[in-house]
């Protein structure tokens, strides 16, 4: 790949990965990791209506999808499922490309307003799943500060902060406990790494009064998220996460942040 190609496959991935965070009408396009259909129609909304660009052909949908935003849905699946999408879909047979019609805006349009919840279901013994799911929540949270609680800590629970620091500006995690069943040196080892490369995006606090600490959750900007298990034991056993955005339960997030806050405060530097 020559030099001016790599510019521009670099500028598009950026573009798009922007997209993914400044859209607000349409739900995010993590929602739709294993729907073809949603996903293909996300793709041409934001060409059309973002880039001004207004035929995608299934290979662009599937590169964009794949290689911009790793989500790992094929082209063969896209064009299967835009064989049912109806009147959603304009299609121009001279180049077999497609274009969002005004019926595939409003679905989506309506997916972001009857989707009052957004829940993640993770089964038991289904690490490799949980890994995925948890990726796609951590992309799906608008980029900013972010506050997480958890009583109990462990070695998974430090690599899920790394990610979440990654693609966040700063991460805050409030605990009381290291697990019963994790081994002390490894955590210590890999919580040693974590400090000397994200020493300026991660804090961790312990809460000294573990009997008070019970809830789960993570605090964004605009939403929230109830955590059924904790960090460590997502994958090993069954869990949901519920995320909850401010037009149906700010005030809910407000108190949490308060609450979170006060602890924090209160809590010693791990």
């Amino acid at each position: 790949m020559g030099k001016t190609k790599k510019i521009r496959n670099r500028n598009e991935k950026t573009k798009w990965k922007l997209a993914t965070e400044k859209i607000k009408e349409i739900p995010s396009i993590f929602n739709f990791v294993k729907k073809p259909l949603e996903a293909g129609l996300w793709c041409l909304y934001i060409s059309k209506n973002k880039f001004g660009k207004d035929y995608l052909n299934t290979g662009k949908i599937e590169n964009i999808l794949q290689d911009y935003l790793g989500i790992p849905i094929k082209a063969i699946e896209i064009i299967r499922a835009f064989a049912r999408a109806g009147n959603k879909i304009i299609v121009r047979r001279t180049d077999k490309s497609y274009k969002i019609a005004w019926p595939g805006e409003e679905y989506l349009k309506s997916l972001k307003i009857e989707n009052l919840l957004s829940v993640i279901y993770l089964a038991p013994n289904k690490p490799v799943t949980a890994e995925s799911s948890l990726n796609n929540l951590i992309k799906s949270i608008k980029k900013g500060n972010l506050l997480i609680t958890d009583p109990y800590y462990g070695l998974k629970t430090l690599k899920t902060l790394c990610e979440f620091a990654e693609y966040h500006k700063s991460v805050r995690f409030l605990t009381a406990q290291l697990g019963g069943d994790e081994k002390v040196s490894i955590v210590n080892n890999f919580l040693k790494d974590l400090k000397k490369e994200y020493k300026n995006k991660i804090e961790i606090r312990i809460y000294p009064n573990k009997n008070e600490l019970h809830d789960r959750y993570i605090l964004s900007k605009d939403i929230f998220f109830i955590i059924g298990q904790g960090l460590k034991d997502l994958g090993n056993k069954e869990s949901l996460i519920i995320g909850i955005e401010d037009k149906y339960g700010k005030d809910i997030r407000k108190i949490l942040k308060k609450a979170f806050c006060e602890r924090w405060d209160k809590s010693q530097i791990l």
